[in-house]
């Protein structure tokens, strides 16, 4: 179960718990086989953990999902740091030029006075 549908999971608990408490205080005039009737009918709620043990479950659950990653080779991640640093260097080249065009052209029209 991953993080999400825990916490879908959760938020229905809490849910469940909040209309579970409504349905108590409404039975308050209601005779005691009905109240039994409903008791056994109303869904189990578990309470929530503690900070800690919820932090250590999510840290086993990132690393069992850690272990499920394809990771790439070492002649992959060459290739993909060498796409990146090309594709770097090129944008940043266009960049500076076009800063460049844009001065030079300003300074001209500042220039000429217009």
């Amino acid at each position: 179960m991953n993080r999400d549908q825990r916490r879908i999971q959760d938020r229905e608990q809490r849910r469940l718990e909040k209309a579970a408490q409504q349905e108590k205080e409404s039975q308050a005039g209601k005779s005691a086989v009905q109240r039994a009737a409903a008791k056994r009918a109303a869904p189990a709620t578990k309470a929530r953990e503690p900070f800690f043990r919820r932090v250590w479950h999510f840290l086993k659950e990132v690393r069992a999902e850690l272990k499920r990653v394809s990771w790439p080779t070492r002649e992959q991640m060459v290739a993909f740091t060498a796409v990146t640093m090309i594709t770097t260097v090129a944008l940043t080249a266009f960049v500076f030029a076009i800063d460049i065009g844009f001065k030079e052209g300003l300074l001209y029209i500042l220039e000429l006075g217009i």
